[in-house]
């Protein structure tokens, strides 16, 4: 057997057990009544974590952050860094509350959660507006998933870059539709565990190979007296603005991605759900971390590579036998997979129960929402990564930064308990994507991301508003 044939053996072996996976949850989840949505909102801790840091990983940890790496040196260490001090933040005040709250209001989306306790005509506004909102830019961060998986399966399988698309999005749509939300969490699960193993291996070749290599310090030198500084040209202050820039985006970022939030809604209770807090963060950090070291060092390896986004699957391809190379293909599907596939079932709840839930009866949106719209939404997101302009790194920065922008203040406004109506949500919501796009617009993201801006627009948007209409301030859920 020659052996790309047998790193292609290794990789569809994950592939077979990724659809395994999420079709025994498919079967758990028809067992037993009312479980197809939130899979019975009895996750444990373990599943929380590593489901949701999975789905949270994305394709630009293996494409994006090995690119900005090779590309920008060390001062990339502080965006992880930065978004860890969001989501220690993130984590001590709103996991175990926004179960609580789901659990009170019986909320699958973040619509129906923004919803609760609301009623009349800008009620129904808001929870169509963030619907729609999710729907575009949850769309555009699939998108973004598509494009990563061509890169990579184009660089190791010898694609074209449309055969490539197509086979890899395909796969995933499909065991996306069968699996349903339960299928969801167990499919990454088991691809959380390959991501461990294939990072440990991904960063211990890298440094093996950069210890070896007689020009590594050479290639490392040439790439410019800023590359290995943590504060380049901005200074200690231009840091300071970077790293809070994107630990806000860090907090948006979960309160407004319902492929994260919706593993909190299911917990088995707030302080189960609170404790998968470690698990979380130190499965995002080590990962990306490692990614970011794998791209500086893969620099002084490599240092002609035209697209660094490719940089892991051709460090591999070029240096690695077969089972290693395998492994590491494996571990690049099941990154992308993983947050493609949580996207599509939540794009999927969102468009059935809150744009069209009129027209539905419970038991037809559960049907709809696990095959029918996943499919479809899976289809229109394949055409729009063919359209998109921009790299993974900026279409999924720029879609989560915008999308917790407008609905993370909310989001949060409501689960704290703050003084709130209807009008002044839908004030926040606005406030926050208008406040967003004109910072970027400005040109200013790079200083600070538009996040950090957007949330603070949103929250005295609503602080504004309410205080206008003399709004009252409903009971917040009650922290474990």
């Amino acid at each position: 057997m020659q052996q790309q044939d047998l790193a292609a053996l290794i990789f569809f072996a994950t592939l077979a057990a990724t659809f395994g996976t999420a079709i025994l949850g498919r079967m758990r989840a028809r067992r037993a009544a009312g479980e197809e949505d939130l899979a019975g909102r009895r996750l444990n801790r373990w599943f929380i974590g590593l489901s949701a840091g999975a789905a949270g990983n994305s394709g630009f940890i293996v494409t994006g952050a090995v690119g900005l790496g090779y590309s920008g040196g060390a001062h990339w260490l502080l965006m992880p860094f930065g978004w860890m001090l969001g989501d220690l933040l993130y984590w001590r005040l709103f996991p175990a509350r926004l179960n609580a709250l789901a659990r009170q209001a019986k909320a699958v989306t973040l619509s129906e959660m923004l919803s609760f306790d609301l009623a009349g005509p800008l009620a129904k506004l808001v929870s169509i507006l963030v619907a729609l909102l999710l729907i575009a830019f949850l769309s555009t961060y699939t998108s973004a998933q598509w494009l990563a998986g061509r890169k990579f399966l184009s660089g190791i399988f010898d694609l074209n870059g449309f055969s490539a698309l197509i086979f890899f999005s395909a796969t995933i749509v499909v065991y996306s539709a069968l699996g349903g939300f339960r299928g969801s969490v167990y499919a990454d699960t088991l691809q959380a565990l390959i991501r461990i193993l294939g990072t440990s291996i991904a960063l211990a070749a890298v440094i093996w190979f950069a210890r070896r290599d007689l020009l590594f310090a050479h290639n490392i030198a040439a790439a410019g007296p800023e590359f290995l500084r943590l504060f380049p040209t901005g200074g200690a202050l231009g840091a300071l603005g970077f790293v809070a820039g994107y630990a806000a985006a860090a907090v948006g970022f979960g309160l407004g991605q319902p492929q994260i939030v919706s593993r909190y809604f299911a917990g088995s209770s707030p302080q189960e759900t609170r404790a998968a807090w470690w698990i979380y963060i130190g499965f995002v950090q080590a990962t990306w971390i490692a990614m970011t070291l794998f791209g500086i060092l893969l620099r002084g390896i490599m240092p002609d590579i035209a697209d660094p986004e490719t940089g892991l699957s051709l460090f591999f391809q070029h240096n690695m036998g077969a089972i290693v190379s395998g492994i590491i293909f494996a571990d690049v599907y099941a990154t992308i997979a993983s947050t493609a596939n949580s996207l599509l079932v939540a794009i999927g709840q969102a468009l059935y129960r809150d744009i069209f839930r009129a027209r539905h009866s419970v038991e037809e949106r559960k049907t709809a929402t696990s095959f029918s719209a996943i499919f479809l939404i899976g289809l229109a997101t394949i055409g729009l990564s063919l359209v998109l302009p921009g790299n993974v790194f900026s279409m999924a920065i720029g879609s989560i930064s915008k999308l917790g922008s407008a609905v993370g203040g909310p989001i949060m406004i409501k689960v704290m308990g703050w003084r709130h109506s209807a009008g002044s949500l839908l004030a926040a919501v606005l406030a926050g994507m208008i406040a967003a796009c004109g910072w970027v617009f400005l040109g200013f993201s790079g200083l600070v991301n538009e996040a950090a801006i957007g949330l603070a627009a949103s929250l005295c948007a609503n602080w504004l508003v309410a205080s206008l209409t003399r709004a009252s301030a409903p009971p917040s859920p009650r922290r474990p």
